[in-house]
């Protein structure tokens, strides 16, 4: 006697970290923290703490510990990712580093501008005010990323391949795309050389900080020689841009197309092409000849029959128009 059972469908528990907005939160941290180990930790340990002189070797192993600790992380990160990541969580550490950017100058912004207003008078309440003010845009940027629709639109943009190094049909269309990928490199290139001979480097400035409001002027360093290091960001941004554009499904798709209708066309021989050149020179010298002889012979005709008057001498013909 046959029995049938029901199977019920496996659910998988709920948990904390299983969010899209809490996934990238975390890897905006993990990123921010890298950062400082990298670019201020292993500095502050050989210099501050070892103290180490600085010569040409102690630079020499303190850049090659921050390769190996970039390299590191960087691993550990995809690690931590795991090879499946949740879809819109690359895209959202991005747009969750560039939010927490722009709320840095803001805020440091608004706490100059109440600063200015309140130093002499009440220095307290305007260090609550600018707490509160970063507290409210951190708020505000994390709300954003739990609406419903900001998964589905960080999964868009990270569908487009701006944060993976995986190509796009890549047998298809190479030379079309080589030559734009050499095109964007050599304008990023002539904006690298105009940026480090006429650019940060010719008006001073050093470094690019964030004002640290009620705190004497202190601020917080973002990159250190700006003339070398900003030269060096934007040639590494050109490189990644010039790669992924070509590789974004839409853009990929019309280079795609316009290299197979290159293909589709009939290219003329050399002696053919000369052949053309000369009978379009020919004939267009034939009719510029034409035309100059009809226009004397009308111009003759009817100036002897008297439709057209014949200018007396010393008369001068008026080129004014009156209205």
């Amino acid at each position: 006697m046959a029995v049938a059972v029901k199977n019920t469908p496996e659910t998988t528990p709920h948990r904390l970290l299983d969010n899209l907005a809490v996934d990238s939160l975390l890897g905006v941290a993990y990123v921010l923290a890298s950062l400082w180990v990298v670019f201020y930790g292993l500095p502050l340990l050989w210099w501050d703490l070892l103290g180490l002189p600085e010569t040409f070797v102690t630079w020499g192993l303190v850049a090659l510990s921050m390769v190996v600790a970039a390299g590191g992380l960087v691993w550990l990160g995809v690690r931590l990712l795991g090879p499946a990541p949740r879809r819109g969580v690359r895209a959202g550490i991005f747009f969750g580093l560039v939010g927490l950017l722009l709320l840095a100058f803001i805020t440091s912004g608004v706490g100059a501008l109440i600063e200015q207003g309140l130093a002499t008078r009440e220095p307290t309440l305007g260090m609550v005010l600018t707490a509160v003010v970063g507290v409210v845009l951190l708020a505000g940027m994390a709300f954003l990323f739990t609406l419903p629709g900001c998964d589905r639109l960080l999964g868009q943009v990270e569908d487009q391949g701006w944060f993976t190094a995986a190509a796009y049909k890549r047998s298809q269309g190479q030379r079309v795309r080589r030559w734009t990928i050499i095109g964007i490199l050599a304008l990023a290139g002539c904006g690298v050389f105009l940026m480090m001979n006429r650019g940060v480097g010719s008006v001073g400035l050093k470094e690019w900080s964030v004002l640290v409001p009620f705190a004497g002027g202190r601020s917080i360093v973002l990159l250190k020689d700006l003339q070398f290091t900003l030269p060096l960001l934007v040639t590494v941004a050109s490189l990644w841009l010039a790669y992924r554009v070509v590789n974004v499904p839409v853009f990929a798709d019309f280079l795609i197309a316009t290299e197979a209708e290159m293909n589709k066309v009939s290219w003329t021989s050399r002696h053919r092409l000369v052949q053309d050149t000369v009978v379009v020179l020919v004939t267009v010298v034939l009719l510029t000849t034409f035309l100059f002889v009809v226009d004397v012979v009308w111009n003759q005709v009817l100036t002897r029959v008297g439709v057209v008057a014949e200018p007396k001498a010393g008369q001068q013909t008026s080129t004014s128009v009156h209205w």
